[in-house]
């Protein structure tokens, strides 16, 4: 059933449907008048058009219109504003190479210099021994490295092996694998004076590669 032209002037049908003001029922009503009735269609198309102007004039306007920019006075540096990256980077970075400097002064540099000319050294002889019966041996300060001789009678020559070096604490300080000498002769083990300096009961332990333990063979350390 459509709506009735006077009805349509009387309720402003025109500016309602457009503006999306009716109900279902009335907007079903007035789209069955306006299709019959050419002042309404006439209405509605004006309408419509006038709508689609408004808008792009104000889209254009918006853009047109000059965008305010706050502008923020720089944050006055406080008392710690030389604890900031860029201040203490050229510090830090300076600190570093001065600590590689050192290192390499005092640890790399003398063990190349030992390792580049011809030395003796003489084994120290570690007897296997109970938990707890600790030898003694010195550390000398012209040597970056102690060699110690191991009697190893546990284990068939040629057979894999593991060593692991346990310090004060208990931790594993240093470890590697090598095989049993040949009968009657010892085993030779190398190790870096800086990595056992420290006071206290050590311990090098020879295992199998599975981890049952062979031999320990316990000592104390005194730097020369």
């Amino acid at each position: 059933m459509s709506m009735e032209h006077h009805k349509a002037l009387a309720t402003k049908a025109s500016e309602r449907y457009l503006l999306g003001e009716m109900s279902e029922p009335e907007r079903f009503e007035f789209e069955a008048h306006y299709f019959d009735c050419e002042a309404c269609a006439d209405d509605v198309r004006t309408g419509a058009a006038l709508a689609r102007g408004i808008k792009a004039v104000c889209a254009e306007d918006a853009a047109l219109r000059p965008q305010t920019t706050v502008v923020r006075d720089p944050p006055r540096p406080g008392w710690f504003a030389w604890l900031s990256f860029p201040v203490l980077a050229p510090s830090a970075l300076a600190l570093a190479f001065a600590c590689v400097a050192a290192w390499q002064y005092f640890v790399v540099m003398p063990g190349l210099r030992w390792a580049g000319g011809t030395q003796a050294l003489t084994p120290i002889v570690l007897r296997a021994a109970a938990r707890g019966e600790e030898q003694a041996i010195e550390l000398r300060k012209d040597q970056p490295v102690s060699m110690l001789s191991l009697d190893v009678n546990a284990a068939s020559p040629g057979a894999p092996l593991r060593y692991d070096v346990d310090g004060p604490g208990g931790g594993t300080r240093l470890s590697g694998t090598t095989q049993a000498p040949p009968a009657a002769s010892p085993l030779i083990v190398m190790l870096p004076n800086a990595a056992i300096r420290e006071s206290g009961a050590w311990v090098l332990i020879l295992r199998t590669p599975q981890g049952a333990e062979l031999a320990r063979y316990p000592f104390s350390v005194h730097t020369n």
